[in-house]
């Protein structure tokens, strides 16, 4: 007879396994705890450690600038700043007016500094605290010694205070430079949802313009802090002293430029405009000098200028000043100003009228100071023309009746070839933001712009740099430089190399090839003879050599409104002559007059300072 067994009996197996799954449990958690505590319990205590750490953000000193020549441009100065650490404050109230009464700073300035800031407004202490409980906020700057030595004696009794010593952007020669400079500010709300990722905090000081913008990355350097332990209410816990993470300093800009020329030609532009507009307001200009055998940027200006330490020391009068000048100050006329360029575009119309032979150099071509385009008659300033005439000399005296008929005789298409692979209606790849890429017109262009189609009569204005067409100074120089060194544009830049704070190089920019312009060699010849020749007799430049140094250059005028505005006027020009090393654009917009009045002698007073040469 069968006998049912016990369930005891029945599930021995069962408890068997059970038990063997509980021991293999206690065995991993046995060793898991050794790893904890013995292999690994260092680590996990450090990283236990840092949760409860926080870092008081201090920002590095930004890094130099310098010119080729190690000339300092741009440096960081220590500044005394109070700030505020939120979280630790106990009586808001009391404690800012002991600060005001120490520092002699209204309380409502410090008060308005404490909840407006990097670009935010707060209601409430309790919605600045929630915000930023750690802070700093920076309610005051710039303190004098006397100032420092006061505020110090009361911060034993101002725990949520301190005075720490900050680096301030510092511009030692104000507007000079700053077309290239650009400027610093504090990073706004935007910018600081964009780059929080690559390590930014709300309290840093960033490039708003210029190199400062460009090569933000390299100059800003790494951050440090003071080191605060916090408790589980993320209160900062009184009397823990950790240390300080010292900040690393940010990398030195080695430029292109030579400021010795960059400040002759300040002063130069400057004093030439205000000499021509006897001040007259309302006229700006530029300057652009490069390297023709490299694209290296020598000097770049902009009038008028602006001073960076406005920005750097939030200086809200001067800022709102320039926000608001006539004309604009913060707008580099060097890489952003686009008009028509006047004469001196018949660089690219001569050396295409060669290139491609529809001229000889030595062909004489009749010029009656008018030609008929088309139906169109294009007239000359100089009445009556030049007469029987060659290349070199037509250029050299600018005769438009001579240029009507090279652009005739090319045609829209082939002009337009050559403009752009001279590099206008494309931007030069320069190092500095807000470049523009000006313009060359096309059909579809000119029905958007004037609804009207580009007929081809519009090639004799074209020819001339007058009409539709636009280039900024930057693209002029361009244009010369390859003129002078056989046909290679260049990228223009204005920074050589990086080097971080040991002096190191962290990366060089060599010279880079935009493309060989395909123009014969002879053409090129015949365009720069033309140019040496611009103050020979009959020359646009007549009257304004400079003993002991031929130099090359091109006038150019530029009408306005139709011709009903003031002229705007150019001078491009290279020295010297036979072996040049700097090849420069002047440009000074609406100015009346012409080129030869206004932007020769500018570029005169250049050379003859930069190469030491007799007035």
């Amino acid at each position: 007879m069968y006998r049912r067994k016990p369930a005891w009996e029945r599930s021995t197996w069962r408890i068997a396994i059970f038990a063997l799954l509980v021991a293999l449990a206690l065995i991993g958690l046995f060793a898991r705890l050794i790893q904890v505590q013995l292999i690994q319990g260092d680590a996990f205590r450090a990283a236990a450690q840092e949760n409860q750490i926080r870092l008081i953000p201090v920002a590095a000193p930004r890094g130099s600038i310098v010119d080729r020549n190690g000339n300092l441009i741009v440096r960081s100065r220590p500044s005394f700043v109070v700030a505020v650490i939120p979280s630790e404050l106990t009586d808001l109230t009391s404690e800012l007016k002991s600060v005001s009464q120490a520092i002699a700073v209204p309380v409502e300035k410090l008060r308005y500094q404490l909840f407006n800031h990097h670009g935010v407004s707060y209601k409430t202490f309790d919605e600045l605290d929630a915000d930023e409980p750690y802070g700093p906020v920076i309610i005051a700057s710039d303190l004098s010694v006397q100032q420092v030595v006061k505020l110090t004696e009361l911060l034993v009794d101002l725990p949520g205070f301190d005075v720490e010593a900050q680096a301030v952007r510092d511009y030692p020669y104000g507007p000079q430079g700053s077309a290239f400079v650009g400027y610093v500010g504090q990073i706004s709300q935007d910018e600081y949802k964009a780059l929080r990722n690559l390590g930014y905090t709300p309290n840093d000081v960033v490039g708003k313009d210029g190199l400062e913008y460009t090569y933000d990355r390299y100059l800003r350097g790494e951050p440090g802090g003071q080191r605060v332990v916090v408790d589980a209410q993320s209160q900062v816990v009184p009397g823990i002293k950790l240390p300080a993470k010292q900040p690393v300093a940010g990398d030195t800009l080695v430029l292109n430029i030579d400021w010795r020329l960059q400040r002759i030609v300040e002063r130069a532009l400057a004093n030439g405009i205000h000499s021509w507009g006897g001040g007259r307001s309302g006229i700006g200009g530029a300057v652009v000098i490069e390297d023709p055998w490299s694209g290296a940027i020598r000097a770049i200006a902009s009038y008028p200028s602006f001073d960076p330490n406005a920005f750097a020391s939030d200086d809200s009068k001067k800022i709102a000043h320039y926000l608001t000048a006539v004309p604009p100050a913060l707008f580099n006329r060097a890489i952003g100003a686009g008009t028509p360029t006047g004469s001196t575009f018949k660089m690219v119309t001569g050396s295409a009228a060669l290139t491609t032979g529809v001229v000889k150099v030595n062909e004489v071509v009749y010029d009656s100071g008018a030609w008929n385009c088309g139906g169109a008659i294009f007239r000359d300033l100089a009445a009556g023309g030049l007469g029987p005439t060659g290349f070199v000399r037509a250029l050299a005296a600018s005769s438009d009746g001579y240029f009507f008929q090279m652009g005739w005789r090319l045609g829209n298409a082939r002009l337009r070839k050559y403009a752009l692979l001279f590099g206008l209606g494309a931007k030069a790849g320069i190092d500095l933001p807000g470049e523009f890429e000006g313009n060359w017109p096309t059909n579809a262009s000119m029905l958007k712009s004037s609804g009207l189609p580009l007929e081809p009569s519009d090639v004799c204005s074209l020819a001339i740099g007058q009409g539709a067409m636009q280039a900024t100074p930057l693209q002029m120089a361009d244009v010369e430089s390859a003129v002078v060194n056989g046909g290679t544009l260049y990228h223009p830049r204005v920074v050589a190399e990086i080097r971080d704070p040991h002096g190191h190089v962290v990366k060089r920019f060599d010279p880079q090839i935009i493309r060989h312009v395909p123009v014969t060699q002879d053409a090129l010849k015949a365009v720069r003879q033309g140019m040496d020749e611009v103050t020979d007799p009959g020359g646009t430049a007549y009257g304004l050599a400079i003993p002991g140094l031929p130099f090359g250059g091109k006038t150019g005028t530029a009408e306005t409104a139709g011709g009903s505005g003031p002229n705007t006027t150019w001078f491009v020009a290279y020295a010297p002559a036979k072996h040049a090393t700097i090849a420069m654009a002047v440009f000074v917009d609406r100015s009346g007059g012409y080129g030869a009045q206004v932007a020769a002698p500018i570029a005169r007073a250049i050379m003859v300072q930069y190469f030491h040469k007799k007035p």
